[in-house]
């Protein structure tokens, strides 16, 4: 898991999408929940656990709950 991989993450409420280029530029989709609430998912590419880990900061500075974190699929190089 050191190398690419794409990766699913949820997080609470409905993000701007002129933050994609901040987190990664992670494909984002705004869906509403069983309780009406919005989720917001981010989905994309990224190059190794390291941009993993500098997206969840990201979310973790804008005070954005993460529900879900997913590795979809490993890159094998």
């Amino acid at each position: 898991m050191d190398g690419p991989a794409i990766y699913r993450i949820e997080v609470q409420g409905e993000l701007n999408p002129g933050w994609s280029d901040r987190l990664g530029g992670m494909r984002m989709t705004i869906r509403r929940s069983a309780e009406k609430d919005r989720v917001t998912r981010l989905e994309g590419l990224l190059p190794d656990q390291a941009a993993l880990a500098g997206v969840l900061n990201a979310l973790f500075d804008l005070h954005i709950p993460v529900l879900a974190v997913e590795c979809m699929d490993s890159q094998k190089t």
